[in-house]
């Protein structure tokens, strides 16, 4: 049966939401600890109260930006909660995550405090708060989440409160999250699916089930499922085909998000007594833009627009595509957020004002519009990547290497969920040094700035291959990556992937093929065209963007851009 809409709620802010639940029911459970502990709505906000206090003491105003570094726990939760029922916006401080990193992050935003139970933690706070100058577009600030940059620089997107307060709500109708709903709480802090699962819980006055410190995907992940009794959960298709699906008879409402979903994974998880989702939305237009329930035996989907968020598919030149046409996704609506902090440049290249004052941001995505109104998720433009859930670009890591001193050049693959980098040394700052003493010295140097997920095998080479084009032959580096990891984990076939891709080229058109037979002219269009990225994603087990099919056209072209899929060969092809 489908959630009855409760309306869109865009005014206040998710403090006035939360608030307003522990008014209308003080001991209901707001949250259940790792340990089993469970908190009261009236107790939750008291805490959260106090702290708010001594931030308001502190002279914490409207838009001022705090740290918080807490781990995952009821403890952090309040201070969160303090942040913002002071009026501040929340910056998450992965206490994880390097402090040079953390460092940059809180000198982009300007903060003056930082709520931390890490000792020691060396944040140099702002004198200035005002130093972070951006007009607010249609109400406070809420909290700053950094994305990954391919320059080397994390951006920190600013989004605002009527954005997340409309998220909340339009996921907890979609999922029919109501008071006594038991949600589970597992992304990283650090990731804002996190603020999915916490605020379309508190909002709604449902139960918030924190998975237990170390908790990981698989049984433990079940076991917790079970023992709390959780209704609602929010995963990577990743987690999820690491989990049993079976023996969880109180889990009935499934969300994938962060990474494409294969239709044997719908197949497990979806049951007659349990509803599936997929959910799509980049960071810069709070989080949740679309939402489709998935069903054994159909295509995936993403679904369509939240209630408040528009979306349009547009070509080179911003014109609308037709049904079935492949273009970039932009975002328009309430959760659009003000931009980058600190960069106005950045800003200006993602965001833009059309002439009736819509705000709109370029995702940088590809997908089509299918007959049903549904949108279909094609890939990327650029040489982005979801790792574990994470928005990251291959260009950063490459950027923080080549940055030292010893890296004369070096180049980022990904296989499998694995980053490697392949590094070639330069020869006048690493006399003397082997091969394994110069990896050991550019782990150091990358852990000090990336995020544990974004930190790369690295291998030391000679120099990097190139194509006959003169490039960097990826193909070839995600071979040898390929070479140092389990079969059937995503490792690239022997000898090339030709021969997988003529069959299964023949088994979605339904016909024989050739090298050289032309998917377009055989019959294909764009939604085809993503049923064969779909299919040879599975066949193959790496991911394989729609502009590999559609640049490639032909099994042979198709088959060169897997087995050398760098966005240079991409670029080059199209035109």
């Amino acid at each position: 049966m489908s959630p009855r809409p409760r309306g869109l709620a865009t005014r206040g802010t998710v403090a006035d939401l939360i608030w307003q639940r522990a008014d209308q029911a003080p001991d209901a459970v707001a949250v259940i600890d790792g340990t089993g502990a469970t908190v009261t709505y009236r107790e939750l906000t008291r805490r959260a109260d106090t702290v708010a206090g001594e931030l308001a003491a502190a002279g914490v105003a409207v838009d001022e930006v705090v740290g918080l570094c807490w781990p995952r726990s009821v403890d952090g939760l309040v201070q969160l909660l303090g942040v913002w029922r002071a009026g501040g916006a929340v910056l998450y401080l992965d206490p994880d995550w390097p402090v040079k990193r953390l460092q940059h992050m809180t000198a982009t935003c300007a903060v003056r405090h930082v709520l931390t139970a890490v000792p020691g933690l060396d944040l140099p706070a702002s004198v200035d708060a005002a130093d972070l100058k951006h007009v607010p577009i249609g109400g406070p600030l809420c909290y700053v989440v950094f994305t990954s940059g391919s320059t080397g620089t994390p951006k920190g997107v600013l989004i605002e409160h009527p954005g997340v307060v409309a998220m909340a709500t339009a996921l907890a109708d979609q999922f029919d999250v109501t008071p006594g709903t038991r949600v589970l709480q597992f992304a990283a802090w650090s990731w804002d699916a996190a603020m999915c699962e916490i605020l379309m819980t508190l909002t709604a006055g449902a139960t918030l089930v924190l998975a237990p410190a170390g908790a990981r995907a698989g049984a433990d992940l079940a076991r917790v499922l079970r023992a709390q009794q959780v209704e609602v959960v929010t995963l990577t298709p990743s987690v999820l085909a690491a989990i049993p699906a079976d023996d969880l008879p109180d889990l009935r409402t499934v969300v994938a998000v962060g990474e494409p979903v294969h239709p044997r994974l719908v197949e497990r998880w979806a049951a007659p007594q349990r509803r599936m989702f997929n959910g799509y939305g980049p960071t810069e237009a709070t989080v949740a833009v679309t939402v489709g329930e998935l069903h054994p035996g159909h295509d995936v989907h993403i679904g369509t627009p939240l209630p408040g968020v528009i979306v349009r598919v547009v070509d080179e030149h911003g014109r609308p595509r037709p049904v079935g046409a492949a273009g970039e996704v932009l975002v328009g609506g309430l959760g659009v957020a003000r931009g980058y902090a600190g960069s106005p440049a950045a800003t200006a290249a993602r965001f833009s004002t059309d002439e009736a004052g819509r705000r709109w941001y370029q995702t940088g995505d590809l997908a089509a519009w299918r007959p049903d109104d549904t949108l279909a998720f094609l890939g990327r433009t650029d040489d982005q990547i979801k790792l574990r859930g994470h928005r990251l670009a291959l260009g950063e890591v490459e950027h923080i290497l080549t940055a030292h001193p010893a890296t004369h050049a070096a180049a980022v693959v990904a296989v499998a969920n694995r980053l490697t980098a392949f590094v070639v040394a330069d020869p006048d700052h690493t006399a003397g040094q082997s091969e394994a003493e110069l990896a050991g010295v550019l782990r150091g140097h990358a852990a000090a700035l990336l995020p544990p997920f974004a930190m790369p095998d690295i291998r030391v080479v000679p120099e990097l291959p190139l194509t006959v084009g003169g490039k960097t032959d990826r193909g070839m580096l995600r071979g040898l990556a390929a070479a140092d990891t389990e079969p059937g984990d995503g490792s690239l076939p022997a000898g090339g992937s030709l021969p997988i891709v003529l069959e299964v080229v023949a088994a979605v058109l339904d016909r024989p093929v050739q090298p050289a037979t032309d998917v377009i002219d055989a019959g294909g269009h764009s939604l085809l065209v993503a049923q064969l990225c779909v299919a040879l994603s599975e066949a193959l087990g790496v991911e394989v963007p729609y502009i590999t099919v559609a640049v490639g056209r032909t099994p042979a072209g198709i088959a060169a851009a897997i087995d050398d899929p760098s966005p240079a060969r991409a670029a080059g092809s199209a035109a």
